[in-house]
């Protein structure tokens, strides 16, 4: 009865043991012999040997109280094994088959984020209405056609063909409604079919000269005259100026290495003088580069000072600005030349804002104007002259010259012309944040050298004739990449020499290349994956290494590694859960830990149920038996923790996280069904076969499989046997153990040390908690890579260093019209990872007349901006104004055939049906329908550019994602954007919460003006972006504010499963006081290392709790497991439980120690935050935990069957 037996469940008997003689000798029998027993059946081949008293039997266990699974792996075990090996790897196959199937399995994380949320309801509609706005427009042009050619001119035949008019009168409607989509046409007047019917029939005859039904069908692309990749340097001043001589020369060695090339023409990107003659001459287009103007073909010195003179002094003839008018700007100290100019500059270059000195504060009725008439006229003629002095200085910026000899002229002057509005976007995009007319140094600077598309048909390694988009482009880039790399011109090696950071000490120079860019993260990720796959391998030879037998190590492995195809199959077939998150790989390294945790825990419990005594070692199913129940009770809880901090993830309302949660959980419970079936059987043919120490290595590496490679052990020769004789002693077992039992034991229960232990705890957790509440969220935006490599130090100086200039991208804010909520009937991610709703559109939204009028007259005003409103939020243009973007601009142009500053020189067509603007409600549709198919003037190539439809759909570069300004469907106007591009964000980088905040809050504070504004005339305006920037910001606030309250949810769970497992409330709350403990020091100490609370961050403390909870929940079970006072129980957990809590935590730490060198953040961040969480587990869990056990005597407090396998009392 008190021989350290446990009985976990109700159904496993106890029965007293009487002891027995030991067996004879059993003579063995080849393996093939039709007289074979089994190596186990023979501990039994005397029945008379042993005797013991029978129990009841149950479904559960026979009636010596073995249990009835363990029976059937000792006497078949060689095919339980077969078996399982064999249904884990049917399993595999079968989930392969199905999920690889539809190619990447891997959830696209395009829709990453709460669905439910403002934000993704706004992106969503927008996105979906465009994408479906797009689809019927496709149709309708598919139906106008008609597959045959162009439709006819004769508005009558025309009607019958597209509406079914005529003679047709009821089947109207019926060509465009059978394809599903709603045109809406049966509420249009007669007048209103009339006007669309006329203008698709005008667009089919060649006297319209529509350029989709004329000039489209023969429109060619130029060679080269698209940018087709770039070359993008940037530089970093080790000695304060990057401007410097010796800088410069490096960035002419760097910028000149493709362009001084004898064939640079036949690969540049080119400006033909007739973008529609390919004979036209042509001339590479000039590199985006400061070099530009230290390298002018020119430099007229006497001229810059002019300039430079005349915008420091007032303006000659005009009367001084009072003081009082002064003191009133935030804007002006003094009214000098450079604040007459800012006010003037856009007046005279592009005829905007000429009324300023009528407006406030210049202006204030009943006051006379601060300014004459005379006085403005003086200061436009200033800004005039300097308009035309500003042009010949500039215009020589070719960059055809010798480096300047005193290129801090050069830069004086640009820090002159950053600060004037209407010139700043020549030279804002070289120069870094802190560069101005005050400190005219820049630390940094950068470059763009433009490559051409489509290639000469003689530069392509291949034929593009008869392939798709996507083969031409890999055909293009392909030898684009193989002129950088090949060996004779030496492009690449010197780009590489450029590149080192020993190349010059006085800058740095980082380089990116859409075509080497592939290369380079190719190599990140075989660097990254070299690490994780020998963090894996440290696990095996780990496991190896303490379990002591190659097959058990290769056994041990396999089933590790099959949780997790086994695990993915039931999510897809079972569970039917679709989503699968690009988080779902980490399972691989938390299942490594966690795996070989519960194999060191299996064999633990086996290698020291050899010194349990002799009815525990009676037979092998009686041995095997008290092992499954007590390694399988101890695994069980610590798997059902885990578990359900795991599941925990699904109250997020981000799918991808819930996914995570999910499959993290069923790899975890299918390792547990895999250690307790496949490791198991393991055993069962280790103990038979392998176990004794003359068996070849090699041997036991070569026989995972199942079969009986080698003659089984001598009966007499097995563990079994030996325990059972009383021929094993304690002092046999492996040095852990003994440590664990002797002066560990002793340091743990003696009062002074262990005191010492516990209040070096409390102090260094005092410590920890005060770093914890210091955690802030990140302000800046996450590296993806390790700080010191050369990409992300290039991409953080991009995202730190420079202001948003007129040349960079930034994220576009849409203000729509037309557009409603999605509808979300019928969605579920996690079942359905595609389907995130329906569009909905706001079927009394038209583009009456005063509605043009009004969001033409709103976009005027930004462009303006008289107050300066937008300066903080909106990045400027190539204009230097305010970067809006407006269709109506382009509709008032083509509505007035063309003269607007906007689209200077740009034709217009002729045929306009004598529209004026703002288009007459009973003419818009028509005039939508003519307008739709003209060629854009805004565009960067020459006109005619593309169509209006396509002008005004904007992809996103971070989602892929459709944003249409202009909702054209073929037939209607379904809804109309305006957009403002970002100052602060950009379409590729994720920035901090608090940033996208400020803008969020701007954006829809502009909204809301807008509302207010038009809402009568336009309908309600919705904001939103392309490009996510809102939806990841609130991503960010769900991985915050989730990330702790998760981790205390996972708390709560561990108090749990600890409670109802061990019956005692005080061993609970002092185990999930230990994981509290852990939570607080892991964030305690990477708030120390400087960490902040980002998305990687949050999402690896949301999972800190199912970390933290094995090595506490394994030693409170051994501790009530054991019979006898404090002393007695602490003793016997730690000689049960020490070994196995060291060898895991050992495992886990050495497997995180690879990942520090992972180039990519997250893995390394992991491997950091894996090796702090383990470490601190089990420092508290030996420490702590079992100091406060040794301590306070718990167990007379428990309740039920409190000492599993032991009456209370």
């Amino acid at each position: 009865e008190d021989i350290g037996t446990t009985n976990p469940r109700p159904f496993m008997s106890k029965a007293p043991v009487v002891p027995m003689s030991s067996p004879p000798s059993v003579e063995m029998t080849p393996p093939g012999s039709s007289a074979y027993v089994s190596p186990s059946q023979q501990d039994l081949a005397n029945p008379s040997a042993v005797k013991t008293k029978r129990v009841k039997a149950t479904i559960f266990a026979d009636e010596e109280d073995n249990l009835r699974f363990v029976n059937l792996v000792v006497s078949h075990s060689l095919k339980m094994l077969f078996l399982v090996c064999s249904l884990t790897i049917l399993i595999t196959y079968l989930l392969f088959s199905v999920v690889f199937a539809a190619g990447n399995p891997i959830t696209d994380d395009t829709y990453t984020y709460d669905i439910g949320d403002a934000r993704s309801v706004a992106f969503d509609s927008f996105t979906l209405a465009g994408r479906d706005v797009g689809e019927q427009f496709q149709a309708a042009l598919g139906m106008i056609t008609g597959g045959a050619g162009l439709p006819s001119a004769n508005v009558t035949e025309f009607k019958k063909m597209v509406l079914g008019g005529g003679e047709g009168e009821a089947d109207v409607l019926a060509n465009f409604n059978h394809r599903g989509y709603d045109y809406g046409l049966s509420s249009w007047s007669d007048a209103e079919i009339d006007g669309v019917a006329s203008a698709y029939a005008d667009m089919a005859t060649s006297g319209n000269q529509s350029y989709f039904f004329t000039a489209a069908a023969d429109a060619v692309t130029l060679p080269l005259s698209e940018t087709g990749d770039f070359t993008y340097w940037i530089y970093e001043a080790q000695n304060g100026d990057v401007f410097s001589p010796e800088g410069l020369l490096v960035m002419d060695e760097a910028e000149t290495m493709f362009t001084s090339q004898p064939d640079w023409d036949q690969w540049c990107m080119r400006e033909y003088e007739d973008p529609t003659d390919p004979s036209s001459s042509y001339a590479c287009a000039r590199s985006l580069s400061a070099l530009n103007a230290f390298k002018a073909s020119s430099w007229n010195q006497t001229l810059a000072q002019s300039i430079m003179d005349r915008l420091d002094a007032p303006v000659p003839g005009v009367t001084p600005m009072p003081q009082s008018i002064l003191d009133m700007s935030d804007d002006f100290d003094a009214f000098n030349g450079r604040e007459v100019y800012q006010l003037l500059g856009f007046c005279t270059m592009f005829g905007l804002g000429c009324d300023i000195f009528s407006l406030p504060p210049f202006s204030v009725p009943p006051s006379p104007p601060v300014f004459s008439a005379a006085d403005v006229d003086l200061m436009k003629a200033f800004a005039h002259d300097l308009d035309a002095d500003f042009k010949a200085v500039t215009d020589l910026w070719d960059g055809t010259g010798n480096i300047n000899d005193n290129p801090r002229d050069v830069s004086l002057f640009a820090a002159y012309m950053k600060e004037l509005p209407s010139q700043a976007f020549k030279v804002d995009f070289f120069f870094d944040k802190d560069f101005s007319r005050a400190n005219p140094v820049s630390a940094y600077s950068r470059s763009i050298t433009f490559w051409g598309a489509p290639l000469l048909p003689q530069n392509l390694i291949s034929s593009t004739a008869g392939k798709n988009e996507d083969d031409m482009e890999k055909i293009t880039g392909d030898s684009r990449k193989k002129y950088v790399m090949d060996g004779t011109r030496g492009l690449f090696k010197k780009m590489e020499q450029i590149a080192d950071t020993g190349h010059s000490p006085h800058i740095n120079a980082f380089y990116f290349m859409r075509v080497l860019m592939f290369d380079v993260f190719i190599t990140i990720l075989a660097n990254d994956g070299m690490f994780a796959a020998l963090s894996i391998a440290v696990v095996y030879l780990y496991m190896r290494y303490m379990i002591g037998s190659w097959f058990l190590a290769n056994v041990g492995f396999l089933e590790i590694i099959m949780s997790i195809p086994t695990a993915w199959f039931f999510a897809e077939t079972v569970f039917q859960v679709d989503y699968f998150s690009s988080l779902n790989p980490l399972c691989l390294f938390i299942v490594a830990a966690i795996g070989a945790d519960d194999i060191f825990v299996f064999m633990d419990a086996y290698k020291q149920s050899a010194y349990k005594g002799v009815e525990i070692n009676r037979s092998l199913q009686s041995r095997m038996s008290y092992v499954y129940r007590r390694a399988g009770t101890a695994m069980l809880i610590t798997s059902a923790t885990t578990c359900s901090a795991f599941l925990c993830t699904v109250a997020s309302p981000i799918a991808s996280t819930k996914s995570f949660g999910i499959f993290a959980a069923l790899v975890i419970l299918m390792d547990y069904a895999l250690v307790m079936t496949m490791f198991c059987t393991a055993v069962v043919i280790y103990h038979d076969y392998f176990e004794h120490p003359g068996v070849n290595c090699c041997v036991q590496c070569a026989c995972v499989c199942c079969c009986p490679c080698v003659p089984a052990v001598d009966p007499a020769d097995r563990t079994t046997a030996k325990a059972r004789a009383g021929q094993l002693d304690e002092e046999g077992q492996d040095r852990i153990t003994l440590f664990y039992k002797g002066p560990f034991t002793d340091f743990v229960l003696d009062p002074v040390r262990r005191f010492a232990s516990i209040g070096a705890l409390m102090v260094w957790l005092g410590v920890a908690f005060y770093f914890m509440l210091q955690l802030e969220p990140t302000k800046k935006a996450e590296e993806f890579l390790a700080e010191d490599h050369p990409l992300q130090r290039a991409i953080t100086i991009l995202n730190e260093e420079f202001p948003v200039a007129s040349d960079d991208r930034g994220a576009k804010m849409y203000f729509v019209w037309g557009v409603g909520e999605v509808d979300r009937s019928g969605v579920n991610q996690m079942l359905d990872d595609s389907y995130i709703g329906k569009p909905t559109f706001d079927s009394s939204f038209t583009l009456t007349a005063a509605c043009q009028q009004k969001i033409y007259d709103y976009v005027q005003e930004i462009r303006i901006d008289a107050n300066n409103r937008y300066d903080a939020y909106v990045k400027t243009d190539a204009t230097g104004m305010p970067a809006v973007e407006s269709w109506l601009d382009e509709l008032k142009d083509w509505v007035e055939g063309g003269g607007s500053p906007l689209y200077e020189d740009c034709a217009r067509n002729p045929q306009r049906e004598g529209y004026t603007f703002p288009v007459e409600d009973a003419k818009v549709k028509e005039a939508i329908v003519r307008f739709a198919y003209e060629p854009t003037c805004s565009t960067e190539r020459e006109y005619p550019g593309e169509m209006m439809f396509e002008k005004y759909s904007d992809t996103s570069r971070g989602t892929g994602l459709l944003g249409k300004s202009f909702g054209f469907d073929g037939m209607n106007l379904r809804m109309a954007a305006v957009s403002l591009e970002s100052s602060v964000l950009d379409p590729w980088s994720e920035i901090a919460e608090t940033k996208a905040m400020e803008q969020y809050n701007f954006m829809m504070s502009e909204a809301k003006l807008i509302d207010d504004r038009m809402a009568a005339e336009c309908g309600p305006v919705m904001m939103t972006d392309v490009d996510q920037k809102f939806v990841m910001m609130n991503n960010q606030k769900i991985f915050r504010t989730s990330a702790v309250s998760g981790a205390m949810i996972g708390c709560a769970i561990a108090f749990v499963v600890i409670l109802i497992s061990t019956y005692n409330f005080f061993v609970a709350a002092f185990a999930t006081t230990s994981i509290l403990c852990v939570l607080i020091s892991v964030v305690g100490a990477v708030t120390m290392a400087g960490w902040t609370l980002g998305t990687i961050t949050a999402i690896l403390i949301s999972i800190l709790a199912g970390f933290s909870v094995d090595y506490v929940v394994h030693l409170a079970h051994a501790f009530v497991s054991t019979p006898g006072d404090n002393e007695a129980r602490v003793r016997g957990a730690f000689s049960d439980m020490g070994v196995s809590v060291m060898s895991g935590m050992l495992t886990s730490i050495l497997a995180s120690l690879p990942l520090f060198m992972c180039k990519i953040k997250f893995f390394a961040s992991f491997g950091i935050f894996l090796c702090a969480t383990i470490a601190f587990s089990w420092t508290f869990a030996n420490l702590f935990f079992m100091g406060l056990l040794a301590t306070f005597d718990v167990m007379k407090y428990s309740f039920g069957k409190s000492d599993v396998g032991h009456t209370k009392g």
